[in-house]
């Protein structure tokens, strides 16, 4: 007969792990507090922990380990350079690095000079881009741009807060890359800027407020916007140009599309997701719409869309909104480019208290829309500009 005092060690081992502990980070990693000693005028009103982030970012390179940012404010005056290095046969080594911090609001990196980006995470041209970064659960703050990755492949965004850009809070170009998690606020010009061939990328559950535009997508092959939350945005919450192949999907959009703040300014209509010029494929779906708080501009804002397809969304409005689905005669950065809709297909939509479910900017756009082989199930609706 077996011991019942004899108890397996995988047992003890898995009784272990249910146990509730906190994350540490490996020892097999750079610190960049252990580079204290190059701060610039530490403990002084212009501290510069920028050539400490560079030593880290070096040993990190030279053994192949990640960079660990403790809690703390780190003050920066530069930009952090992070840029790739020719690895003969092997090219996704060039800049397979992977920098995390304690948290998203522990670890904290300041730019303090305006017109300075804050990390620099780039390649050296289009075809010697940077691969396969990682950046985690960590703050980014300030500067013109305060994530810059052009020329950037394979970059995995997760747990960051990025907020205060002068300009863009996150540039990127480049495919393959993923945006998850994290949240994006009061970047002047737009909280995510793509384009430079961004194929194949995904912001995934990340939420975007305050910015000029949330997401800004131009130069767009076969990506998705999933499960995210875009409020008060203020000229829009999506823009998109130039895009072939983009799925929005399954979003939370409310009170976007303003025009009453002087740090965001707005030329022309503000809408929540406005199609301006060649857009192709574009499909939205599951999403739901509250508000657009500019009366000139829609929920939903089309210029030019070929071959998309909108439907399964809720405009839910609890007080009274006016446009839902607006079609425009003409792009707004382009205005005097050919702008097309055309077999666009708006189907099983749900409206609440909209004055406007779809409306057009002009007499003959709707019908011009419909010869070109689109298809409405609501009807036209509301007054012309």
């Amino acid at each position: 007969m077996r011991s019942m005092t004899a108890v397996p060690a995988t047992v003890v081992a898995l009784a272990a792990c249910t146990s509730p502990c906190l994350a540490q980070p490996a020892a097999d990693v750079v610190d960049v507090a252990a580079f204290k000693g190059l701060v610039l005028n530490l403990g002084t009103e212009t501290e510069d922990w920028q050539p400490a982030f560079q030593a880290a970012i070096a040993e990190a390179r030279e053994n192949r380990q990640p960079i660990y940012v403790p809690t703390g404010e780190y003050k920066i005056r530069k930009a952090i350079e992070i840029v790739p290095v020719e690895v003969d046969g092997k090219p996704f080594l060039r800049n397979n690095i992977r920098m995390f911090g304690a948290g998203k609001f522990k670890s904290i990196i300041s730019q303090q000079v305006e017109m300075e980006n804050c990390i620099n995470w780039t390649g050296l041209q289009y075809e010697k881009p940077a691969t396969h970064g990682q950046l985690s659960h960590i703050h980014l703050r300030g500067g013109t741009i305060t994530l810059n990755i052009k020329w950037h492949n394979y970059f995995t965004l997760d747990t960051c807060y990025i907020a205060g850009a002068a300009q863009y809070g996150v540039y990127a170009e480049g495919w393959s890359s993923r945006f998850l998690n994290s949240t994006i606020r009061w970047c002047k010009e737009a909280g995510f800027r793509g384009g430079g061939h961004f194929n194949n990328c995904v912001i995934r559950d990340c939420y975007f407020s305050r910015d000029g535009i949330g997401i800004h997508l131009s130069g767009v092959h076969g990506s998705r916007i999933e499960s995210c939350g875009l409020e008060r945005c203020a000229k829009a919450a999506i823009f998109v140009r130039n895009t072939h192949g983009l799925t929005i999907n399954n979003c939370y959009f409310e009170g976007n599309g303003y025009k009453t703040v002087e740090l965001l300014p707005v030329e022309g209509s503000a809408n929540t997701v406005h199609l301006d010029v060649n857009c192709w494929a574009i499909r939205i779906h599951d999403c739901i719409f509250r508000v657009n708080l500019d009366e000139e501009g829609a929920l939903i804002s089309i210029a030019d869309c070929r071959q998309g397809h909108i439907y399964d969304n809720y405009f839910y409005c609890s007080n009274p909104a006016k446009n839902g689905i607006k079609l425009r005669a003409a792009s707004e950065t382009k205005p005097d480019a050919e702008s097309v809709i055309a077999d666009l297909i708006v189907e099983r939509n749900w409206h609440h208290n909209i004055e406007n479910p779809l409306t057009e900017s002009e007499p003959g756009v709707y019908e011009t829309a419909v010869k070109n082989g689109c298809s409405f199930d609501w009807p036209l609706s509301g007054p012309i500009e």
